[in-house]
């Protein structure tokens, strides 16, 4: 993963506030910490299917994706 992406903050993805709040929260700050995880994890954190959708579909904009 190219680090520039990697460090970039999760508030330049376009997801709902909410689902932001939650992701920091949990100490998930930063792009490459939100790609560590998997759509078990961001279900235990509560995050919606419909949200997790959403993150999954900008990190394919940026070529990247959550782990599987």
């Amino acid at each position: 993963m190219d680090d520039k992406l990697s460090n970039q903050s999760i508030d330049r993805l376009d997801i709902s506030d909410n689902t932001i709040k939650t992701l920091k929260d949990n100490n998930i700050k930063t792009i490459g910490l939100l790609c560590k995880k998997n759509k078990s994890d961001l279900r235990k954190l509560e995050i919606v299917q419909f949200d997790i959708k959403k993150i999954e579909i900008e990190l394919q904009l940026l070529g990247l994706g959550l782990k599987n």
